[in-house]
């Protein structure tokens, strides 16, 4: 678990090292705070909130918007992965064993390279997005902020890429390594199909956090029907995942918030 929020944190002070210079310790405590206010919030949206809220007031708005720009870099690597996992399940005719699906992995096998392509296209060109977002009329007092953001150079860009995929191979080694603990036998070539899969479902409907489990359980046990029928410990390795990957952080989070909120008074 800690691993993965490590290299996020790293992935924080890449993205603010122009403005300051800020120790990993620190970068990991903002990022646990995020996670506590996104717990709540769909598809983690409120995450700058916690991010920000250690920083002095003349950065929080340039935080925001490269809360952003992690968050995509991650998503972006979800997608190119969750192409390539359902690319190998209808290549292995996988699909032919997920009767109640077999079309929605069809449809998906079209569909996720071309959110893949538009994505990396989009992300290559953020600092185009926050020109234009500078030059809207009602931003014009923060258009000295907002030109910084449109300054994101590629080689950034791409480290905040790299970084992100690591995050996204360590989580998929996770499940492995709990499904191999609770007796799911699924080798990793087989874990990271469908734990692919898993993930760019997730990552395209609109969930919360606090209460996406059961849909966890519903598209993990779908995914994984061509490799295993043992419900119980998919569901059991799943629910531990979230536990510690989402409801530990966002606990310590919650603690760092309330220490930060009374060393503030």
């Amino acid at each position: 678990m800690l691993m993965q929020w490590i290299l996020e944190a790293v992935k924080w002070q890449l993205l603010l090292q122009r403005f300051i210079n800020l120790p990993i310790a620190k970068s990991l405590m903002m990022i646990f705070t995020g996670i506590s206010f996104s717990i709540a919030t769909p598809n983690r949206f409120g995450e700058f909130v916690g991010r920000i809220l250690h920083l002095p007031h003349d950065l929080r708005l340039q935080a925001t918007g490269y809360t952003f720009v992690g968050n995509f870099a991650q998503l972006v690597v979800t997608c190119i992965a969750g192409s390539i996992g359902l690319q190998l399940i209808a290549l292995n005719h996988f699909s032919d064993t997920l009767p109640k699906i077999e079309v929605l992995v069809l449809m998906l096998k079209w569909v996720a390279p071309i959110f893949t392509l538009l994505f990396f296209f989009i992300y290559f060109k953020a600092g185009l997005f926050f020109s234009w977002v500078a030059q809207i009329k009602i931003l014009q007092r923060w258009q000295d902020k907002l030109v910084q953001l449109s300054a994101l150079s590629p080689v950034l860009l791409t480290k905040v890429l790299f970084y992100s995929l690591l995050r996204y191979a360590i989580i998929v080694v996770q499940y492995w390594l709990i499904f191999k603990v609770i007796g799911v036998e699924v080798d990793l070539e087989k874990t990271c199909i469908a734990i692919s899969i898993m993930l760019f479902v997730l990552s395209l409907v609109p969930t919360i956090s606090l209460v996406e489990l059961g849909l966890r359980w519903q598209i993990s046990i779908l995914v994984f029907a061509p490799f295993t029928v043992n419900v119980f410990g998919l569901t059991m390795g799943v629910t531990l995942i979230w536990l510690l990957n989402m409801i530990l952080p966002a606990g310590i989070g919650a603690l760092l918030m309330l220490t930060y909120r009374y060393s503030e008074k």
